[in-house]
């Protein structure tokens, strides 16, 4: 289709030649379209369609002119070749066996005597003699009278709530001799420990009531979490001297202990202690941390059915335990130390501390 230009005023395009267009087309990274290229025809199979594709353009029917055909010479058929006949072949007949009938033997038939059964009569049923039915008569029920129970109600008297008190019972009268000897026997043991720079003290068990307890526990988690946090801007020179890097002292500084570093109880719940700051200490949990347990374990497993009265306890000193024998002091006095630089000033943990206590 060619357009039309004679109604504008603009004039035509000029019309470039095949190879200027190719020339252009090359430039510009264009390959050029050929204008010789033609369809390349579909060919479909025309049994997958039982009827005319929708595309096919409807044909008119046209008669065909009839057209005489030419009549065909006559070409005499072959002749008949008839088959000679078989000869006959008759089979062999077997003739049946002639009809025996079998000979009747009627069976021999012995009567038996007769004998006559006895007359029974039948007996005669009595005629039909009604019931007779005795008229209702209802017995009287003599109901009481109903006189209501006075119900006497006692004067109000409220109970007063006993709030549960710790019970500490007395320890048992024991011979001074055998206590000296007890605690001369799990000092030596002490000693025979790899425990350096740790005392060993004295505890007597305290019956606690189970949910008191309970409560302390799940306490125990929270204050884990701020005892960690004070530790790491207040006591980082122990830190260092324990052996930690500046990255595990960043991990306590938000609460998390680091690899083989845990938080041990100095004085168990059982015999007294609480979740006061100065009852806890960061201690390596190999070996030093295990081998407090294991040293523990000898005393309370020799009765598993009852907890010992006396429990003799290694004590770590300060916040952190060093095992080498270091001259650290109280805090941390560097700036990156300070806790006013990080967001935590020492009444915060002063107030952290006072709320994790035992009663509050």
């Amino acid at each position: 289709m060619m357009w039309d230009w004679s109604g504008t005023k603009a004039a035509p395009p000029p019309v470039k030649q095949r190879e200027e267009e190719a020339f252009d087309a090359r430039n510009q990274g264009v390959t050029p379209v050929r204008r010789d290229v033609r369809p390349m025809p579909i060919y479909r199979d025309p049994r997958q369609f039982k009827t005319l594709p929708p595309t096919a353009p409807v044909q008119p029917y046209a008669p065909q002119p009839y057209a005489p055909q030419p009549p065909q010479p006559y070409a005499p058929q072959q002749p008949y070749a008839s088959q000679p006949p078989q000869p006959y072949a008759p089979q062999q007949y077997a003739p049946q066996q002639p009809y025996a009938p079998q000979p009747y033997a009627p069976q021999p038939y012995a009567p038996q005597p007769y004998a006559p059964q006895p007359y029974a009569p039948v007996p005669v049923q009595q005629p039909y003699a009604p019931v007779q039915q005795q008229p209702y008569a209802p017995v009287p029920v003599q109901q009481q009278p109903y006189a209501p129970v006075p119900v006497q109600q006692q004067p109000y008297a409220p109970v007063p709530i006993q709030q549960p008190q710790p019970y500490a019972p007395q320890p048992q009268p024991m011979p001074t001799e055998t206590a000296e000897n007890d605690k001369s026997l799990w000092e030596w043991q002490f000693t025979q420990l790899n425990l350096p720079n740790m005392e060993l003290i004295e505890v007597s068990y305290v019956r606690l009531d189970p949910s008191w307890l309970s409560e302390l526990r799940k306490a125990f988690k929270r204050t884990r979490r701020d005892f960690l946090k004070y530790v790491g801007y207040h006591h980082s020179n122990e830190l260092v001297s324990a052996g930690l890097t500046d990255d595990d002292i960043r991990q306590v500084k938000k609460g998390n202990a680091p690899e083989n570093f845990n938080v041990h109880i100095k004085i168990p719940f059982d015999y007294g202690g609480t979740n006061s700051f100065s009852n806890l200490v960061l201690v390596q949990t190999h070996p030093y941390h295990t081998e407090i347990h294991r040293f523990i374990d000898m005393q309370t497993l020799s009765a598993p059915s009852l907890k010992p009265m006396k429990l003799y306890l290694p004590s770590p000193p300060g916040k952190v335990y060093i095992p080498g024998e270091t001259e650290i002091s109280t805090g941390g006095t560097s700036r990156h130390d300070r806790s006013v630089y990080a967001g935590f000033l020492e009444s915060t943990f002063e107030m952290i501390e006072q709320r994790s206590m035992m009663g509050r």
